[in-house]
């Protein structure tokens, strides 16, 4: 009975579709991981539109057409011979043979497989494009957008050595940066340029901090340790404060309607954090030495606590 309302370009979509959602669910997870750092989220996405751009080829979109004819076949689903809406050439006359309207309207798809690979499959992958472009780097132009590509720029050991060191970019990264956050262009520069000569294989933003810290960074790189902390510090998504959102009709039930904003907080963090593991003695150590002296709960030492 589902198989009378499916036909071919459904069954299309789905092929279509499939592989391209297998590559941004791998962001969209990536992207919702507590531990991922701001310098590894560009890193996954970077990696997304550049796996969308390989799909976006003559070879990939025969291999999906193939699997959907395969699947209609055997589901006994009819298979379109004449690319839909395909209309009868109409002459053109000469005056208005030269123009856009008339190249458009004269253009005549080959195939069925042409005609949903230029209407469907490169338009998907276009918008798609064109849309985590716009949602993880914005139109460049932007103050924001322009403090965290410096931030990233200051993770690319080949920014700061080589044949390229210190090129128009990097210059300009450290300028936006020093004159949003304060501090020294120089001294940030000349920190950049002796720790990547000095640490070259340090190329995560994890790796660096824990190579800073290592070699006394506080000391040797401050201005450089202090852009990396706030890098590092940047949230990525929102997805653990919907998880503390979530908790919340679990923790004020009916029981706890009149419960204090300051207690439904302490119990919202006991229940978001209750894979943490408490000694309950340390617990009760710390209300004894709370209590002033004389209290009735610091006398009883005697019971072992």
């Amino acid at each position: 009975m589902y198989l009378n309302a499916i036909d071919f370009e459904f069954l299309l979509c789905l092929a279509i579709a499939t592989p391209v959602f297998d590559v941004t669910a791998l962001a969209s997870d990536a992207l919702q991981n507590q531990s991922i750092d701001l310098s590894t989220a560009y890193s996954v996405v970077g990696g997304v539109t550049d796996t969308l751009s390989n799909l976006r080829t003559e070879e990939q979109f025969s291999k999906l057409f193939k699997n959907a004819t395969e699947k209609a076949e055997a589901s006994e689903i009819s298979i379109p011979t004449v690319p839909p809406g395909q209309k009868r050439q109409r002459k053109v006359p000469a005056k208005y043979k030269h123009s856009s309207t008339a190249a458009t309207e004269s253009h005549s798809f080959k195939s069925v497989e042409e005609y949903y690979r230029v209407k469907m499959y490169y338009p998907f992958l276009d918008v798609l494009s064109q849309e985590l472009h716009r949602r993880f780097k914005g139109d460049g132009k932007t103050q924001s957008f322009k403090v965290l590509s410096a931030l990233h720029s200051l993770t690319k050991a080949s920014n700061w050595v080589g044949k390229h060191v210190m090129g128009p970019d990097s210059t300009e990264a450290v300028r936006t940066l020093c004159e949003f956050y304060g501090g020294e262009e120089e001294k940030l520069k000349t920190e950049l340029r002796v720790f990547y000569a000095s640490f070259y294989d340090t190329l995560t933003l994890k790796g660096i901090l824990r190579t800073l810290r290592d070699n006394s960074g506080h000391d040797i790189f401050p201005a450089l340790e202090e852009m990396m902390k706030t890098y590092a510090t940047i949230p990525v998504s929102t997805a653990t404060v919907e998880r503390s959102f979530s908790k919340l009709k679990l923790v004020k039930n009916s029981l706890r309607g009149l419960c204090t904003e300051e207690r439904l907080s302490d119990l919202l963090l006991l229940s978001t954090e209750k894979d943490v593991v408490i000694n309950h003695n340390d617990v009760i150590n710390i209300y004894r030495d709370m209590c002033p002296e004389g209290c009735c709960f610091k006398a009883p030492r005697r019971f072992g606590y």
